[in-house]
């Protein structure tokens, strides 16, 4: 039911290799019983994480609270293990001082 973190992952992981696109494996992953947020997300992250932000359809981003945060927060993770050098160490430290 993906109450416990095995059970979610396992889920998550059917799910994703399941539907035929990033909305599928969601709607799937989401609709069971169990704990469907915990699926869900981990479906939608596995099917982002190997097909890209542009596969979330976009009538979901419209309503996605805080997106631009997200967007920035993503890319700069992004950045931070695929663009080596573009910023320095003290320029991530003042853009994430709590790091």
């Amino acid at each position: 039911e993906g109450w416990v973190a095995e059970e979610a992952l396992a889920i998550g992981v059917f799910c994703a290799l399941r539907g035929k696109d990033f909305e599928e494996a969601v709607a799937i992953a989401v609709n069971h019983s169990g704990d469907s947020d915990s699926t869900g997300s981990i479906a939608g992250q596995i099917v982002g994480t190997f097909a890209g932000k542009w596969v979330i359809p976009a009538r979901w981003l419209d309503e996605l609270e805080l997106r631009l945060e997200i967007e920035i927060l993503a890319d700069d993770l992004y950045d931070c293990f695929h663009s080596r050098g573009r910023r320095s160490e003290e320029e991530w430290r003042q853009r994430y001082p709590g790091c």
